[in-house]
């Protein structure tokens, strides 16, 4: 074999060890890509859960104040029995779970 065809024979198998790279970093490059293709994906769903989520939280906070008012009234509007066990229950259970402190009519 001559110097001219040894050089080619060399050119060739650089020739194809290189597209052999080339070819195994595109497909790394593609499998990266549909990766994060399906990340960003759920990464668009979840954000999509969080904003509905937000959006209804002022209605859920307004339905629980609304409830924890309509309790409240409905313990203050109760007629006041020390002798009836029910209410001093309900009003001592309600005061205990608070985390406000005692007011002065609580305490005395």
């Amino acid at each position: 074999m001559s110097a001219s065809n040894e050089d080619q024979g060399t050119a060739d198998r650089l020739g194809i060890k290189t597209q052999n790279i080339m070819y195994d970093m595109v497909s790394d490059l593609n499998e990266r890509g549909e990766d994060m293709e399906k990340r960003i994906a759920l990464l668009e769903t979840k954000l999509e859960t969080l904003l509905t989520n937000l959006q209804a939280l002022p209605g859920l906070i307004s339905q629980v104040i609304n409830q924890q008012h309509r309790d409240f009234l409905e313990v203050q509007l109760q007629p006041y029995d020390k002798h009836s066990p029910e209410r001093s229950q309900s009003v001592s259970r309600r005061r205990s779970s608070s985390t406000a402190p005692p007011t002065s009519s609580e305490s005395s």
